[in-house]
């Protein structure tokens, strides 16, 4: 991985709700939500799936101090703060940014689950650095500049557009681009140079889980193609989509979006903006 590159996204694991692993999930993974990314030689990192437990090896030697954001504190985002190799970084400070949610912080929505009889470790026991701040828009260390807006999922969820080093990413996943929602997204989105978006569903799936709080994968690459960003990586893959069924997809969305760069989002995948 070029450590140097000085605006680079790293897909560390695309899954949704679940990890899971098997032969069938071997091209696109199975790890849950995590994205590294570096803006302006600024490293930082989005939500803390299961795919969290790749990002150590993507760091220099100095950057072990860096913002770590969250969508929302449910399980399959947090699931990499248990034993991801980083938290047991002495060196490791994550400065990790959430919205309070029903009255609650994002520390104590995440201590809810890192305690027992749930979990027996809770976060701040483990040797890594763990600082919890409200999400707000605003600078993030390093010049980095973050806006949000409210997304439509059970609990609520924080969609996050990062800027810096002359690049932008919106990371709108466990949304439900709902016909109430998307103009809002739309003009959040506008002209950004990578759209991370949800597309867990098909539409023939759509009708039994349009409560759950995703979207279709042609909502995602709607949504892609209004705002005219530049990239698209659809994420937050349906546990049991298998590669073979994403393969599938992915050829009916370049078939929809000739020439575009859309495509279904890999484990381990680098982007170079």
């Amino acid at each position: 991985m070029p450590l140097n590159s000085h605006n680079i996204v790293i897909l560390l694991g695309t899954r949704g709700s679940v990890p899971v692993s098997g032969e069938q999930y071997l091209k696109y993974g199975g790890a849950t939500l995590s994205v590294f990314l570096r803006l302006g030689g600024t490293p930082l990192v989005i939500d803390c799936g299961t795919g969290l437990f790749s990002l150590l090896p993507q760091l220099a030697p100095d950057e072990r101090a860096l913002p770590v954001l969250l969508s929302h504190a449910h399980a399959d985002h947090l699931l990499g703060l248990t034993m991801a190799p980083v938290m047991f970084d002495e060196a490791a400070q994550l400065d990790i940014y959430g919205a309070a949610r029903e009255g609650e912080t994002a520390e104590r929505q995440a201590g809810r689950l890192f305690t027992p009889p749930l979990w027996p470790v809770g976060i701040s026991k483990l040797p890594a650095k763990t600082v919890f701040h409200e999400l707000r828009p605003g600078e993030l260390p390093g010049g980095i500049s973050l806006d949000v807006t409210e997304g439509v999922h059970p609990g609520g969820v924080s969609v996050m557009r990062i800027s810096g080093g002359g690049k932008s990413v919106v990371y709108c996943s466990d949304c439900c681009l709902d016909e109430a929602v998307f103009p809002k997204i739309r003009s959040f989105a506008a002209s950004c140079d990578l759209l991370i978006c949800d597309g867990q569903y098909t539409p023939e799936e759509w009708p039994t889980r349009s409560g759950f709080g995703h979207s279709t994968w042609q909502m995602a690459s709607a949504l892609a193609a209004e705002c005219l960003a530049r990239r698209l990586r659809i994420v937050h893959h349906a546990p049991f989509r298998s590669d073979a069924e994403l393969d599938e997809m992915q050829n009916s969305l370049i078939n929809i979006y000739p020439g575009r760069d859309f495509s279904f989002g890999r484990d381990g995948e680098e982007i170079v903006l």
